[in-house]
């Protein structure tokens, strides 16, 4: 049942009816295996080796001595998540739909080596590989050995990143555009090499389909579920007898890659990167209040897109003439976003001072090892923009990784989960035991009543009671006594309801998909009679596509639309004219 279940994404009744078992039963045995799996993935998840793999040591003048000491690859991918509305925000980061962020580091042989999910889909990679190295039983680098990375993680001690601002990805190769720089060469080297971790997963979910789909279970069993097939992934590898894996990407030319023939690199691709430019306080300013009034009166849910960061851009260039691009100015909002996070941290923390005045914070001793120097030095002095950061990020939520966890602690719970058994994995959780969560269960319309004068209700003497009894004994002895008048009283009641005649349900009219756009017509300052032009027109059936354009564009766009609209039918409105009068 646990296998079709994360390796056929069935539901709890679809898995039920197919086993004969109810929906209960297979959310309780599902539970049982995911936390049996949990218990053997720290046996299954670990690093095997510390030689440098045969993969490398085999292509020399390729991959040997240059990779000497790479002992796998890490990444991080996108899981889809089903979180609560209010958690939304966090676990949406820059895929269209929640997600968890997992970290995986894989070997040259497919095989997990250490994984990390249950981080939000906001955060950032780099700060998702912070958290596995600080954690006490976290991602351990042997001494001398590193891993490969791609360009989203900075250099450091173990983790070699390829080099930036030059081409990387296997596919910029194809056909003759064969590396022209000793760096392009090392990037389609590490690269061929980095493809590994994008293997396993692939594999992983193509195998398990509940990755890739989104999940019937509650959070934290789907956080659960990442680890323990990770952990399915590499048994199968190594005692399964499927060991089929997706073919490993290779370039069409291959050829270059053992070879020292480089060309020289054009001027033009010399020149690829963004001009440096140099932000004032001004600048910024008028970046940061022009978020401001973007984001005022968007809902909750409202994120920056490209077209945002273009739009800013555009008024920055004609405001400062900055020459300023849309990754440039993307890259100064998520840097005072950074800031804002530290911001945040040091106000959560009780221990640590904060003067109004200066917008300067006195950091507690302890909080000061869990930052780094930049941020300590960007606390302690005068926050520039306090007031600006506050109102533009203090409403969105952060993530916090509250709940991520590794193959050492799966199982590791807050002492909850014990205690309740999840019937429904569909949406929600329900315990065993609540009649209120149940609407199966009819309320009781009058009192539990005790007759004394039933001899079947007179209870037989005991010497002595269990302790698990003692709760119900107490709980029998506090129910008070109902009287013959109340009794009949509650059956009158139900006889009435019974006998009252059944008043139908009115059903309730359609939503009309478009009442926003026709409500932001009604806004324009034109008139009536245009207004009921517009509408008309476009309630025509030939203009449904069009339609459903204009009803997600922002007002801009609504009221070029208008303005170009009223031009044609002017133009078309003069030209039938000027043909009558010919005639």
């Amino acid at each position: 049942m646990f296998l079709y279940m994360v390796g056929q994404h069935h539901t709890n009744s679809s898995v039920g009816f197919w086993f004969w078992r109810s929906s209960e039963t297979v959310s309780r045995y599902f539970n049982i295996v995911l936390r049996a799996i949990g218990e053997l993935a720290r046996d299954l998840i670990y690093i095997r080796s510390t030689d440098t793999h045969t993969k490398i040591t085999s292509s020399p003048n390729r991959f040997y001595p240059y990779f000497e000491g790479c002992i796998g690859a890490l990444d991080g991918t996108h899981v889809k998540a089903c979180v609560p509305a209010h958690m939304v925000d966090k676990f949406r980061g820059r895929k269209s739909y929640p997600s968890q962020n997992v970290l995986a580091v894989v070997d040259f042989d497919l095989r997990f080596t250490y994984v990390l999910a249950g981080w939000e889909g906001s955060a950032h990679d780099s700060l998702v590989l912070k958290d596995a190295l600080t954690r006490p039983a976290g991602l351990k680098i042997p001494e001398g050995k590193f891993f490969l990375a791609d360009a989203g993680y900075a250099a450091r001690p173990g983790i070699l990143p390829p080099y930036r601002g030059v081409r990387y990805h296997l596919n910029e190769f194809a056909g003759s555009r064969d590396p022209t720089t000793p760096q392009e060469l090392f990037n389609h080297r590490h690269s061929s090499l980095r493809t590994t971790v994008e293997r396993a997963f692939a594999a992983l979910k193509s195998r398990f389909k509940i990755l890739a789909q989104r999940p019937f279970i509650p959070l934290k069993s789907q956080i659960k579920v990442v680890v323990a097939c990770c952990a399915l992934h590499n048994w199968i590898l190594e005692d399964g007898p499927d060991e089929y894996v997706v073919d490993e990407a290779t370039c069409t030319n291959l050829q270059i890659m053992g070879k020292h023939n480089l060309v020289v690199k054009s001027e033009e691709d010399c020149n690829s990167r963004d001009k440096y430019i140099t932000w004032t306080d001004e600048a910024t300013k008028f970046m940061l209040d022009w978020y401001i009034d973007l984001r005022r009166d968007k809902p909750a849910t409202f994120k920056f897109k490209k077209q945002h960061h273009l739009q800013c851009a555009d008024a920055l260039n004609g405001k400062f003439s900055l020459g300023a691009t849309q990754n440039q100015v993307d890259r100064h909002y998520r840097s005072y976003k950074e800031k804002w996070s530290w911001v945040r941290r040091a106000m959560n923390n009780s221990g640590n001072g904060f003067e109004a005045s200066t917008c300067k914070f006195t950091l507690f001793e302890s909080e000061k090892q869990h930052l780094s120097k930049t941020a300590i030095n960007y606390l302690t002095r005068p926050i520039r923009f306090f007031h600006e950061l506050e109102e533009l990020f203090s409403d969105q939520s952060q993530a916090d990784g509250s709940l991520a966890i590794d193959q050492t602690t799966v199982n590791v719970d807050d002492g909850n989960d014990d205690n309740e058994d999840v019937v429904e994995h569909e949406g929600c959780t329900i315990p065993v035991d609540s009649d209120e969560a149940d609407s199966d269960i009819i309320g009781r319309l009058s009192p539990k009543v005790e007759l004394d004068g039933n001899p079947l209700n007179k209870k037989r003497k005991r010497v002595a009671s269990s302790p698990s009894k003692n709760s119900t004994k107490a709980k029998a002895n506090n129910k008070g006594k109902v009287s013959n008048d109340d009794i009949a009283a509650s059956i009158k009641k139900l006889a009435d309801s019974l006998a009252s005649p059944i008043i139908p349900v009115q059903p309730m009219p359609p939503a009309d998909p478009y009442a926003n756009l026709w409500k932001r017509i009604n806004s324009l300052t034109i008139t009536a009679k245009d207004k009921l032009e517009i509408a008309s027109h476009l309630s025509k059936p030939d203009q449904d596509i069009f339609r459903s354009y204009l009803n997600y564009a922002d007002d801009a766009v609504l009221q070029q639309w208008v303005i170009s609209y009223f031009e044609t039918k002017f133009h078309n409105d003069v030209h039938d004219g000027g043909s009558a009068a010919a005639h």
